[in-house]
């Protein structure tokens, strides 16, 4: 890897280990959708790269904000008054029930919403924080590399549950592509701005007929496309299609994935910076996900058909939104599985939203275990870790010991030396993080609904109880419960062959 590699992997916060077998690319149709609208404006677009120029969490200018209930409009524009910029009501953006994403126009969004939260109208505000993959830079292949599968014993836990038919497992994340077509995109070529035909297919492992009701939050209104791979490669260990003599195998395969894109990647960002006739190149490190599209995608998934989500990604700034969204999506009927963090050796810091696990029955925060079951060596730790899955953990195994998936073919689109990218052609990509760890659980949820668990509290209940205790006996800090145990918790619920 190079350099440039490495501060590449680094800034997108995951590691590819990829290139080793390819895969063909899916054909391309040359039909262009109905023109769709981008989604983040230039001034937007200015305050991503000041966060990034600045190495901020949290979007510049940018507050989510939550009224008090029964306050009025009148009341609302007393408690923006308090403000130097005085914004209008009209300025909300509304994301959930009295709460709101609201552009200050003041650079410091901690002090403005310091400021939004004193005042009696308002029950929390805080800045708009951004939230990061939460991956470690760093069929046919079943056998070979997917060490993480023989580990769960999932051929036996299939013969119990073959694949969770019925169930929709909304993936919040980069995007997974679900689409074949090219677009023709303005870019920076590093002389001009120019329109680039830029080819995306949808993974040639995973049935285009098991993608749906996908949805994007910040990149345009067109079909969701993911430029920078996590979701994909999330999505492929929930539901990767299995049995059809190529790639990989997924834990839940007969599930259905709603892709919900929350995550700007750097080519999302070069994009939309060129259609803003912005020249030159962004910060390597651009991007996120921004808090006011994760909460939206978590209500939508549960306002939409979905019965699980996974949420592989997470920062260090508490949110009590983020508690009201997952407290929304269990009320309807939904499981979270969330990624724990991966920086154990930067601090140990608590991980949002993971962090919020405990506190609702039915969301579970995921660590990471390597191929002997030890915890994986970036895995954060705490009384909010509840359960383990693989994540993977290349410094004790390997490239081998990394979680391999189906995913776009990295050198493809590889930002530190690509100018024009394409995201059609598919190769073997190894990852390791909680974000590989948490697809796990979500996969294990959908098998468990599909039997028939329907209440999510009752779903978190079975994975812990019949989870492995690893580590001190009883539950810990590092796998909480212990290594989910998917063969045992199905076992009872059907026929065991």
């Amino acid at each position: 890897m190079t350099a440039s590699t490495a501060r590449v992997t680094a800034a997108a916060g995951v590691c590819l280990l990829a290139g080793l077998i390819s895969f063909p690319g899916a054909p391309i149709s040359a039909q262009q959708p109905a023109a769709p609208q981008f989604l983040t404006t230039p001034a937007q677009l200015e305050a991503l790269d000041q966060a990034a120029a600045r190495g901020l969490d949290y979007i510049p200018g940018e507050v989510i904000v939550k009224f008090r209930v029964g306050v009025t409009l009148a009341q609302q524009t007393r408690a923006l008054s308090s403000l130097r910029s005085r914004p209008e009501p009209g300025r909300l953006e509304w994301i959930a029930d009295r709460t709101a994403r609201l552009v200050t126009g003041e650079p410091d969004a901690v002090a403005a919403a310091a400021n939004l939260t004193r005042q009696p109208e308002v029950e929390y505000a805080h800045p708009n924080w951004l939230l990061k993959a939460k991956a470690v830079p760093n069929d046919t292949q079943y056998g070979a590399r997917q060490w993480n599968f023989t580990l769960l014993d999932m051929p036996r836990a299939w013969d119990i549950n073959a694949g969770g038919a019925g169930i929709t497992v909304a993936v919040i994340d980069t995007g997974v592509t679900s689409v074949n077509a090219t677009y023709g995109f303005k870019t920076w070529n590093g002389t001009e701005i120019v329109t680039a035909q830029m080819p995306f297919g949808i993974s040639p492992d995973m049935d285009s007929a098991r993608l749906t009701g996908g949805r994007d939050f910040v990149f345009w209104t067109g079909a969701v496309i993911d430029s920078q791979g996590h979701g994909t490669h999330v999505a492929g260990t929930v539901a990767q299609t299995t049995n059809n003599s190529l790639g990989y195998a997924g834990m839940a395969y007969n599930a259905k994935i709603m892709p919900l894109k929350v995550c700007l990647s750097f080519w999302d960002i070069q994009i939309l910076r060129a259609e803003a006739g912005v020249t030159g190149y962004p910060s390597l490190n651009s991007g996120g996900c921004p808090t006011s599209a994760v909460v939206s995608a978590i209500r939508y998934a549960a306002d939409n058909g979905a019965k699980v989500i996974n949420l592989s990604l997470g920062g260090t700034n508490p949110s009590p939104t983020y508690l009201d969204a997952l407290n929304y999506a269990v009320s309807q009927g939904v499981f979270v599985a969330m990624s724990a963090g991966n920086e154990f050796e930067d601090g140990n810091p608590t991980t949002y939203p993971a962090s919020y696990g405990p506190q609702v029955a039915g969301a579970m925060a995921v660590g990471a275990v390597g191929r002997t079951s030890e915890r994986s060596f970036y895995s954060s730790t705490g009384t909010f870790v509840e359960i383990a899955a693989p994540g993977g953990d290349t410094r004790s195994g390997g490239s081998v010991g990394a979680v391999y998936q189906a995913g776009i073919f990295f050198t493809d689109f590889n930002p530190a030396v690509v100018i024009l990218p394409r995201f059609d052609r598919y190769s073997d990509v190894g990852s390791q993080g909680t974000s590989m760890a948490s697809p796990h659980v979500a996969g294990m949820a959908a098998l468990l609904m599909s039997q028939g668990v329907k209440n999510p509290a009752a779903v978190e209940a079975l994975i812990a109880a019949t989870a492995k205790d690893l580590g001190d006996a009883g539950r810990d800090n590092s796998f909480g419960a212990g290594l989910i145990q998917p063969r045992v918790a199905l076992r009872g619920f059907g026929l065991v062959r």
